[in-house]
């Protein structure tokens, strides 16, 4: 296995980097045709989603390099990765994703 980069190092020892009461991304992966993404939720709970499974937060209709978006209620919002020296943001609500994501 590859060892990590300095930055990816620092991000995953920085102290209360992210809202723990709060959904988090916590990463992307997978190939660009079928890419995965790492949700944690307030109580602790880990989950592995994929476009068009169904969440606790909505349905997943597309995931982007930098974000989760989730159908719900009629609207769609985005959950972006925390970026370095920033505090985890929190659902952002979006009108539809761009063309530049893979969405159902």
């Amino acid at each position: 296995m590859a060892e990590a980069s300095s930055q990816t190092r620092q991000l995953a020892t920085q102290k209360n980097a992210v809202r723990l009461n709060k959904p988090v991304l916590l990463g992307i992966f997978g190939a660009n045709s079928a890419p995965r993404a790492m949700i944690r939720y307030p109580g602790g709970r880990i989950d592995t989603v994929a476009t068009g499974d169904k969440t606790r937060l909505g349905q997943v209709v597309a995931i982007d390099e930098d974000a989760l978006h989730i159908a719900r209620n009629g609207r769609t919002d985005v959950l972006r990765l925390p970026q370095q020296g920033q505090i985890a943001s929190t659902l952002r609500p979006r009108s539809r994703p761009s063309a530049a994501t893979n969405a159902v």
